[in-house]
C-alpha cells in the first residue's frame, strides 16, 4: 500500500523542464495551462489533434490513423470499466487521447474523482471502482488500462491522488507530487479551478525546484 509520494519518487531527482515534452490535447482549461506552464518553463509541448478545426494550439499535432485507431481500440476498453453510453458521438476527441497516454511515462490530471455509484458533474459511476469525471476519465482509466503513472488532483477537495494498482483506488498523497519523466502526460477538465491552475503551477515549480 502506498503510503507517501516518497514511495513512488524514492529521492528527489532534478528534472530539466527545458528537455522534456508535455503530452496534451490544447483544449481550454487544465490543458490550456498545462501547455503555457510547459512553455514558461522551456518544455515542448505536442497538443493531439484529430481532424477538428476547433484545434487551436500552436503546438498542434495530428495524430495518425495508426494512432486514431488504436485509440478507438483503447476507447473502448476503457468504457468496460467506466460503463458509459454514446461515447460514439464523441468518439474522433476521446479516440485522440490516446496519443496523450501514449507518448507519456507519467500522468498528471486535473478533474474529479467519483465514486462507485455516486454522480459526478455529467455521469453517474456504475463502475465498481472510484473514477474521473467527464472526458478526462477516459485518459486516465487509458493510464490505468496501460499500467502508466497517474496522479489526479481532485478539485473535489484539492488534493493529489495516485491511483494503486495493488488496491484499486485512488491514494492521497502525503506530499505535492513532481515530474519526474521527461515524457509527461498534462491533461484535464475544461472547467479548471483557481485551485486547479494554482496545482499545475505548483506542479511546474515543485519539479524546477528539484
Amino acid at each position: 500500500m502506498i503510503k507517501s509520494i516518497d514511495d513512488i519518487f524514492g529521492e528527489p531527482r532534478a528534472i530539466d523542464l527545458s528537455k522534456s515534452t508535455c503530452h496534451s490535447g490544447g483544449a481550454k482549461g487544465s490543458d490550456s495551462i498545462f501547455e503555457s506552464e510547459s512553455i514558461t518553463y522551456g518544455a515542448k509541448v505536442k497538443a493531439y489533434s484529430y481532424k477538428t478545426k476547433n484545434h487551436t494550439s500552436i503546438n498542434k499535432v495530428e495524430i495518425s490513423e495508426t494512432d486514431f485507431k488504436e485509440g478507438v481500440d483503447m476507447i473502448r476498453k476503457a468504457n468496460k470499466t467506466l460503463n458509459r453510453y454514446g461515447i460514439h458521438k464523441y468518439m474522433n476527441l476521446l479516440a485522440r487521447n490516446w496519443s496523450q497516454v501514449k507518448y507519456s511515462d507519467q500522468i498528471f490530471a486535473i478533474g474529479k474523482i467519483t465514486s462507485p455509484n455516486k454522480k459526478g458533474a455529467k455521469y453517474y459511476n456504475k463502475s465498481k471502482y472510484e473514477v474521473v469525471d467527464g472526458g478526462t476519465g477516459y485518459a486516465v482509466q487509458m493510464c490505468i488500462d496501460n499500467n502508466k503513472e497517474v496522479f489526479i488532483f481532485n478539485i473535489n477537495d484539492d488534493n493529489w491522488y495516485i491511483w494503486s494498482s495493488s488496491t484499486f483506488k485512488f491514494i492521497k498523497c502525503s506530499k505535492d507530487p513532481y515530474i519526474t519523466k521527461m515524457n509527461f502526460g498534462g491533461i484535464g477538465t475544461r472547467n479548471i479551478t483557481e485551485s486547479g491552475i494554482e496545482a499545475i503551477k505548483n506542479l511546474f515549480e515543485l519539479t524546477n525546484r528539484k
